[in-house]
């Protein structure tokens, strides 16, 4: 089945993921509103992955077809584990109600989606907790709608935050939840410039850059920076890792990491230090888009065997997010191959094709993804298993 999938992050109002919304195209259509179908796969289950492999610690917010939800697919998954969204016209339909209310009465999160231009809304919130409200529509209807929601003590969800503007008018309304562009891809003040990498920062980058980089060298610059230390410690006593008893000392850590790890888990740092970004889901995307980057290349067999460069040039998508004059003068500041700068700013060949199929699919704008997906013969199946093993992997990794 031609099952493509991918996430969304939805946040709380002190910007922490409340919930992952898990958006689909089947055999080549995307479904209104992103709605699971009655051709996707079992609820309880995303392309053989158990959802909390999908969403970590976060929900799922998910929107099942009627006859789906008649069906009763969306018990399978527990309570504290899902959002389950209905659109006002799925209301309609008497067995559908049923359910949503068994659903509520059982604990169950009920998020109402296109109840702005109803007349009745009212009537509609008594079968919901959370009413999802996109900020774009006319400014009278979302005041009225929120006005209704606040009165009726409803959680509301932002849709389309796409500036800091409109974050400060979702919170302005009273909106609990917020989602959109401005969440996935944060811009850095066009004005500002980069900061410079810490001297330590610099040295291990140096060092791990030359031809054959000496453990005991890298340690003993590395161990100048606390807090270097503290993170890298933190990574490889992670799950991910499966290291049998705790490791508490740098050069330990170092040879069970690899150099190859060590100096991409490095570069994730610098362009958090130079950026002063410590948002932590902009770093898991990088991450995924680093996995995912170097998973495309490995199906591409003219890639031959670059596949790690590939995933730094996944890694260091957190540049491409604060704007190209940020991302020009942040490239200086690396020392990195022509392929991989031209990749990230998307200048034309290979690399730059893999970097934008990431982003495409990451983003669910499929059609552009199957545009340049094409070009390579990629087998869509095995993309997509692929995109869903990288989310598993990151949502082993402790980022703090």
């Amino acid at each position: 089945m031609n099952v493509y999938m991918t996430r969304q992050p939805i946040f709380d109002r002190d910007g922490s993921v409340f919930a992952y919304e898990l958006l689909y195209r089947i055999n080549g259509e995307t479904t209104a509103h992103n709605v699971i179908s009655e051709d996707a796969p079992p609820a309880e289950t995303v392309l053989g992955l158990d959802v909390k492999d999908i969403v970590g610690g976060a929900r799922a917010y998910i929107n099942f077809a009627s006859d789906l939800l008649v069906r009763g697919e969306a018990r399978n998954i527990s309570p504290e584990k899902i959002v389950v969204e209905v659109l006002e016209k799925q209301l309609d339909d008497e067995l559908v109600l049923n359910e949503i209310q068994y659903l509520k009465e059982r604990g169950y999160l009920i998020a109402l989606a296109g109840a702005g231009q109803s007349d009745a809304i009212s009537e509609l919130l008594s079968n919901c907790d959370l009413v999802r409200i996109d900020i774009k529509q006319p400014q009278k209807t979302v005041e009225n709608t929120a006005y209704v929601c606040r009165y009726s003590n409803k959680l509301m969800l932002a849709e389309n935050v796409e500036t800091q503007s409109d974050l400060e008018y979702a919170k302005k309304l009273g909106c609990t939840y917020m989602r959109g562009y401005y969440f996935a891809h944060p811009f850095s003040n066009a004005e500002s410039n980069i900061q410079p990498l810490p001297v330590n920062l610099m040295g291990t980058m140096q060092l791990m850059a030359s031809p054959e980089p000496e453990i005991k060298d890298i340690v003993n610059v590395m161990s100048r920076d606390t807090a270097m230390c503290q993170r890298i410690l933190r990574l490889i006593n992670s799950v991910y890792f499966g290291v049998s008893s705790k490791v508490s000392s740098i050069n330990q850590a170092i040879l069970i990491l690899g150099l190859d790890y060590l100096r991409e888990w490095v570069y994730l740092m610098g362009m958090q230090k130079i950026s002063q970004n410590d948002n932590m889901e902009l770093m898991k995307l990088a991450l995924l888009l680093a996995k995912f980057s170097r998973g495309l290349s490995e199906l591409i067999p003219a890639a031959g065997n670059q596949g790690e460069a590939f995933y730094l040039m996944g890694l260091l998508s957190m540049m491409v997010f604060s704007g190209e004059r940020f991302l020009a003068q942040a490239l200086d500041e690396f020392p990195l191959t022509n392929d991989i700068k031209k990749g990230l700013l998307r200048r034309g060949g290979m690399y730059s094709d893999v970097f934008e199929m990431a982003l495409f699919y990451s983003d669910g704008e499929w059609e552009e993804f199957d545009n340049i997906a094409a070009k390579y013969r990629l087998d869509t199946d095995e993309v997509s298993e692929l995109f869903a093993e990288c989310i598993r992997e990151i949502e082993k990794l402790n980022m703090a």
